[in-house]
């Protein structure tokens, strides 16, 4: 009994023997290069690989076939004799299809090759693609022994995406101004639509060509407000890059002309502008009126100018007054498209004649001012003499203001 249980244990250790030995033989550990080298000499340049493929031939195809790959050998002589061999370095633990070597005159293939040196070993590089299939070779400088190093499939071309200059589009307000009025160049509607604005580049320059401003933005909204002091026309250029380096080209970034006119011949500054009303307005007391006037808005300069108006009142709801009329005075200091003004007025209707404290403001939405513009205005007023009855007798008004 104890003699069958011997030889039961010693039949597993000679299982387990041969078993762990197949597994070594399955991969060769190789630890050290030029003890059976299949070329003599070190390959030090390509054109020495090159040479060695041409002295080696009829060996190499002897060791293609003893591979299994004789049906790549032309093709690798082929790709060998180009300019498509490349210089690599294989590193410790990376692991070959096969290698040919040469045991004195014998042309030989070991199989399943794992380099176990301890440091990487130099090697020239060759592809070769065949039905689909590439096979990359690599042929160390210290032997000239061929190896398989990977085969996979032939990586698919994609093709480059074209990338789409940034869609530019940029105003420039007003393009007729006296000397130090305000110039706003706006490119906050340009895009990209493949990627990203990087950046804006904005420039001024003066009928000599000289530049004035040169401007750039990386970050958004791309809006820049410059004062031009002199009088003359200046182009105003810009131009839109993306995060790709590429800019833009479309007409929305064609060169502006501002003309910087001197303020004796400005139009606001000769003649002013005609204006006219048409609004609401409210007392509490009550009434409810229907606002409506005609004037003319002189200019003394770009920022500074006199409001007269006449016009009348009829009441839409109310009984603490009747349909009136007004003369109104009042001075206005401009700022961009903003107006803040303050004056008088003379209100008359059967009920009562008042003379008034008024104020008032207005945002230009519309238009340039030396051409026709619009706003909209709020005003308040109250009699001189009702300041402390504002809460009954106050009125206040919001409307649209035309002005020509």
């Amino acid at each position: 009994m104890i003699k069958r249980s011997i030889q039961k244990v010693m039949f597993l250790v000679v299982l387990l023997l041969v078993g762990t030995s197949g597994i070594a033989r399955a991969e060769t550990q190789l630890k050290e290069l030029g003890l059976h080298s299949f070329y003599g000499p070190e390959l030090k340049s390509s054109n020495a690989f090159r040479q060695m493929i041409k002295e080696t031939l009829p060996n190499l195809k002897i060791g293609f076939t003893k591979a299994g790959a004789a049906h790549l050998f032309d093709d690798f002589v082929a790709q060998a004799g180009t300019s498509n061999v490349t210089a690599v370095e294989v590193n410790p633990g990376e692991k070959l299809q096969w290698m040919i070597f040469r045991k004195g005159e014998t042309v030989k293939v070991v199989k399943d090759v794992v380099w176990a040196g301890k440091v990487p070993f130099s090697a020239f590089l060759v592809q070769v693609d065949q039905a689909g299939t590439r096979y990359v070779f690599v042929v160390p400088t210290r032997c000239g022994n061929v190896s398989l190093a990977f085969t996979g499939p032939v990586p698919v071309a994609v093709a480059p995406v074209e990338n789409v200059p940034p869609f530019c589009m940029v105003t420039v307000t007003p393009v007729n101004v006296q000397p130090g009025g305000y110039v706003t160049i706006d490119a906050s509607k340009s895009s990209d639509q493949d990627g990203a604005i990087a950046l804006v580049s904005m420039q001024v320059v003066d009928g000599k060509n000289q530049v004035v401003m040169d401007k750039k933005i990386a970050q958004p909204p791309y809006v820049q407000q410059i004062t031009i002091a002199d009088p003359g026309n200046y182009a105003v250029r810009v131009s839109v890059i993306d995060d790709k380096g590429r800019e833009s080209v479309s007409p929305g970034c064609a060169e502006t002309v501002v003309t910087v006119a001197p303020a004796m011949v400005t139009a606001t500054a000769l003649f002013g502008n005609f204006v006219a009303d048409i609004g609401y307005m409210y007392q509490a007391d009550p009434a409810h009126y229907l606002l409506m006037r005609l004037g003319y808005d002189y200019y003394f300069t770009d920022n500074f100018s006199l409001l007269g108006m006449v016009g009348g009142a009829p009441v839409l709801d109310g009984i603490d007054d009747t349909d009136s009329l007004m003369v109104d005075l009042t001075a206005h200091l401009h700022h961009q498209r903003m107006s803040y003004g303050a004056g008088v007025g003379f209100w008359r209707s059967s009920m009562d004649e008042r003379a008034d404290f008024i104020v008032n403001v207005a945002y230009r939405f519309y238009g340039e001012p030396d051409a026709f513009n619009i706003a909209a205005f709020v005003e308040g007023r109250a009699a001189f003499d009702q300041f402390d009855e504002l809460a009954d007798y106050g009125r206040i008004g919001a409307g649209l203001r035309f002005e020509f």
